[in-house]
């Protein structure tokens, strides 16, 4: 969650965007072991700017991005069936500093304040729920992120015995991303799913990331066919035929529960799907093949 939050404010050398005229940046406990981390910024002498919402529990996430007004003491949005937030920022009168895990260790100094007011937040299908009148600041949590840990593809080559497979489908405002990968037949199956659409004006992008095991995703050594059947959120199968006519290549019943968003399908007409060899390695780039 929160490696994602610094990716959504722009920060060098340790400062928040110096463009940016108000930032707000609270948390909120949510039911169902969520939590919502939200980030609201503007850069414009009107006021008006973006609050993006980040309700997360464990490898399970769904980013909000709507429209905010806001000045120095207060923030406002309209999430429509999702809630509303209103709230107002008393600052402290102090300041506080602290030392970057990253960017050579930069130093930052800020003014802690409180925020009163109300914050409501009603997820689809009832899958988190939050309100309260004292969000919790956490602008401190922008910088706290870890260094990102990189993933590197090595593609081709006969000591290669992994594969990748990918799912990318645009049908209407939805946007579908999946990646199936592993290291061999053997290893186990890294499995990722990304999902984005824009309701009433709100972007909305649900992403799930599972570590699975070596059956979930099969595949043929010559990468002619491969196979996907990961368990719960999951539900049904699909496979792949490298022979077959363009845009039959992928079929099945597969679908997926995602926060928010139940039986979300993963096959059918629109989803185009790609398979290759390939070895990952993530952050110290020794190879995991």
């Amino acid at each position: 969650m929160i490696a994602l939050a610094a990716l959504l404010v722009p920060v060098h050398a340790g400062a928040v965007d110096s463009d940016l005229k108000h930032l707000f940046a609270f948390e909120v406990e949510a039911s169902n072991g969520y939590s919502i981390f939200a980030i609201a910024a503007n850069e414009r002498a009107d006021g008006r700017g973006q609050i993006t919402l980040i309700v997360s529990r464990g490898r399970d996430s769904v980013l909000y991005t709507a429209l905010a007004q806001l000045t120095a003491t207060s923030l406002e949005a309209d999430l429509g069936a999702l809630g509303s937030v209103s709230l107002g920022a008393v600052p402290s009168g102090r300041t506080k500093s602290f030392r970057t895990r990253c960017a050579e260790g930069s130093k930052v100094t800020f003014e802690p304040q409180r925020y009163r007011g109300s914050f409501e937040f009603h997820g689809e299908e009832g899958y988190a729920e939050a309100v309260t009148g004292a969000p919790r600041e956490r602008l401190r949590l922008l910088y706290q992120a870890e260094c990102r840990t990189f993933s590197s593809l090595q593609v081709g080559g006969d000591d290669v015995s992994g594969a990748g497979l990918r799912l990318y489908s645009r049908r209407g405002d939805l946007r579908l991303n999946l990646t199936a990968r592993k290291n061999g037949p053997h290893k186990r199956t890294q499995l990722q799913v990304g999902v984005g659409e824009v309701r009433a004006g709100i972007s909305i992008f649900r992403q799930i990331s599972r570590w699975l095991g070596a059956d979930a995703f099969d595949y043929d050594p010559l990468l002619r066919t491969a196979a996907l059947v990961p368990p719960a959120p999951f539900s049904g199968s699909a496979s792949f035929h490298r022979g077959a006519p363009a845009g039959k290549r992928w079929g099945g019943n597969l679908t997926v529960n995602l926060p928010g968003r139940s039986n979300v399908p993963l096959s059918g007409a629109g989803i185009e799907a790609t398979l290759v060899p390939g070895c990952w390695h993530e952050g110290d780039g020794r190879s995991r093949c």
